[in-house]
């Protein structure tokens, strides 16, 4: 099994985690043998932000036993926090490993977008 199946696999076994994708080169194919896994998540929103850092240190130490990649090779990008940038990467080029066909995965893609528009359009009306 892959180390994205066993990642695949891992996630759904997590329920704090609404939906998952996985970014960068590991989703766009230009991964390498030193490349690292760039996991975006969307957490349940019950947790306070100390309880989202344990969880995330707790699911990379389970990611990394499960596919043997170094831990130090996992990034977890918490959505919650994450700029409008890394939002759209996520939303435009991501590959969902968990959530897919969910409301809270929908919801962020709306929002993204939503603020794309207004990005875009704010900068050319320079508003």
């Amino acid at each position: 099994m892959t180390p994205r199946h066993q990642i695949e696999r891992l996630l759904q076994d997590e329920p704090r985690v609404q939906f998952a994708v996985l970014v960068g080169s590991q989703a766009n194919g230009t991964a390498t043998d030193r490349s690292d896994w760039d996991i975006a998540l969307q957490w349940t929103r019950d947790l306070n932000p100390f309880e989202t850092l344990e969880h995330a240190e707790l699911l990379k130490q389970r990611m990394s036993q499960a596919t043997g990649v170094h831990p130090d090779k996992i990034d977890l990008i918490d959505l919650a926090t994450a700029r409008l940038a890394m939002r759209a990467v996520v939303a435009e080029e991501g590959i969902v490993l968990k959530g897919a066909d969910t409301l809270a995965w929908h919801h962020f893609l709306t929002a993204t977008w939503a603020a794309l528009e207004d990005f875009y359009w704010r900068k050319r009306h320079a508003a």
